[in-house]
């Protein structure tokens, strides 16, 4: 069965940044997260939320047609 919460170090090693990265982003409300105890404690990271901010957080790659076209 698959995990549906994790902790933001399983989420750390899982995607290969620093656990201070992830608090970051929790503290910061960027990264989708619920607390699981009482008094903001206890952050997991539900499953997905990665990938979510990920795809919002991504700037793309702005491609020049003039230099293309040469």
């Amino acid at each position: 069965m698959a995990k549906l919460l994790e902790t933001p170090k399983e989420l750390a090693d899982r995607v290969g940044i620093p656990v201070t990265n992830i608090r970051y982003l929790i503290r910061e409300d960027m990264l989708d997260h619920i607390f699981t105890a009482p008094g903001r404690r206890n952050p997991k990271i539900p499953k997905g939320a990665w990938e979510r901010y990920v795809e919002k957080f991504t700037i793309k790659a702005e491609t020049n047609q003039s230099q293309t076209s040469k």
